[in-house]
C-alpha cells in the first residue's frame, strides 16, 4: 500500500509539473509575467521565489496552476497594490489572441508529449498478451464468485479463446484462475444458458492487452501514433458523455468514468504487474489529462481558449466579472462531478 501511494503521487506530480511547466515556459516566451507556479492545491507546504515567480508546493497533489496577471480579464486598474508595477504589456489580457491560445494550449501539448515519451519504453519492452475484465454485471455468475473489473484472466491470451472455453462449459462449473492485484485465485462460476441481452454467459466485458516489442525507431513511430489515437478517442468519448447527460444516447459510457480513487486502484494493479505497466498507465493518464483539459468547458484550458476566440469574434474583451462567474460555475461543476465519481468508485470497490 505504501509503495502504491508513492507511485501514485509521483505519477500525478510528474504529469502536473509537465502540464504547468508548459504554461509557465510559453508564458515567459510570450513576454508575460508569471506571478505564481503551484504544484498541488492549498494548504501550502513550501514556498520560495525564483526570478520573480513564487513557487508553491501544496498539500493536495491532485493538480496545480500557473497564475498570470490579467488571465481573468483584469487590467492595470484592477490589480492589487504591489502588482501595479508590472508593465502593462506583461499582462495576459494585453497579449494577442494567438499568444494567449499558445499559452493556454501549452499544458495540453506537454501532456501529449509526456504520454508519447512514456509509451516509447513500453513499445520497446513489450507487454505480454492478456485478457482483462473491464466490467462485471451485477448478479451475474462472475459477480457471484467475486470477479472484479481490472482482474486478469490467467491462461488466456485472446478473448476468442476464452469465449470458446466458456461456451464449452455452459451450465456447469468452469474453473477460472484470475489475477487480482498480483494475487491469484481460482473461482468456479457457472456460465448461464440463457443470459440477459448484452451480458453474455458470465456477465463480463473483456478486453485484450499486450504490446509486441519493437526496435527503438519503430517504437518512436508507434508510440506517437498510439498517443494520437488514445488522445483522439478520449476527446470523442467526452463529447459522447456530454450527449449522454442530455439523453442523446451513450448512457452506458458513464460507468467507465473514474476519479482519483479509481486511478489509485489502477495504480495498485499496475504496480503489481511490473514497471512497464506503471509507465503504460502513466502514459494513459497523461493523455487523459490532455484530452480533458482541452475540452471546451469553463475553468478548463479549452474553456479559456473558447473565451479568447469569443473575444476575437466580438472584437472586445469579456468582462472580468463574467469570466469569474463562468469559470467559477465550471469549477464547482467539475468538483461536483469529481466527488460523485469518487464516491461511486469507493462504493464499487467496497
Amino acid at each position: 500500500m505504501f509503495l502504491t501511494i508513492i507511485i501514485f503521487i509521483l505519477i500525478l506530480a510528474v504529469l502536473v509539473v509537465a502540464h504547468e511547466w508548459g504554461h509557465f515556459f510559453t508564458a515567459r516566451k510570450m513576454g508575460m509575467y508569471v506571478e505564481e507556479f503551484a504544484i498541488g492545491f492549498p494548504p501550502r507546504l513550501w514556498s520560495w521565489v525564483k526570478n520573480g515567480t513564487r513557487i508553491n508546493i501544496n498539500a493536495i497533489p491532485l493538480g496545480g496552476y500557473v497564475k498570470i496577471p490579467g488571465e481573468n480579464g483584469e487590467d492595470e486598474s484592477m490589480l492589487e497594490e504591489g502588482k501595479a508595477l508590472i508593465h502593462g504589456e506583461m499582462l495576459f489580457s494585453r497579449k494577442k489572441a494567438w499568444q494567449k491560445i499558445l499559452v493556454l494550449c501549452a499544458g495540453v501539448v506537454m501532456n501529449i508529449i509526456v504520454g508519447w515519451l512514456l509509451l516509447n519504453p513500453v513499445f520497446i519492452h513489450g507487454i505480454d498478451p492478456a485478457v482483462m475484465i473491464v466490467s462485471v454485471s451485477k448478479n451475474s455468475p462472475a459477480y457471484s464468485v467475486g470477479i472484479q473489473a481490472g482482474d486478469r484472466i490467467v491462461g488466456f491470451n485472446t478473448i476468442d479463446s476464452f469465449v470458446a472455453t466458456t461456451k464449452e462449459n455452459v451450465g456447469k462449473e468452469m474453473p477460472i484462475t484470475i489475477d487480482h492485484n498480483g494475487e491469484q485465485k481460482t473461482v468456479n462460476p457457472i456460465p448461464r444458458v440463457n443470459p440477459p441481452a448484452g451480458e453474455g454467459s458470465l456477465g463480463v466485458a473483456l478486453s485484450e492487452s499486450g504490446v509486441q516489442p519493437v526496435g527503438f525507431w519503430e517504437a518512436i513511430v508507434q508510440a506517437a501514433s498510439s498517443a494520437v489515437q488514445v488522445f483522439s478517442a478520449i476527446f470523442i468519448l467526452l463529447w459522447k458523455l456530454i450527449g449522454a447527460l442530455f439523453g442523446l444516447g451513450g448512457s452506458t459510457l458513464l460507468q467507465y468514468l473514474t476519479g482519483p480513487v479509481g486511478v489509485f486502484q489502477a495504480t495498485a494493479q499496475a504496480s503489481a504487474m511490473g514497471w512497464v505497466h506503471v509507465l503504460y498507465l502513466a502514459a494513459i493518464i497523461s493523455l487523459n489529462l490532455a484530452a480533458v483539459n482541452i475540452f471546451p468547458f469553463p475553468a478548463l484550458d479549452g474553456g479559456r481558449v473558447l473565451m479568447v476566440i469569443i473575444e476575437k469574434i466580438k472584437r472586445s474583451p469579456v468582462s472580468a466579472r463574467t469570466q469569474a462567474v463562468v469559470n467559477g460555475v465550471g469549477f464547482f461543476a467539475l468538483i461536483a462531478v469529481l466527488l460523485f465519481i469518487s464516491v461511486r468508485d469507493v462504493i464499487r470497490i467496497w
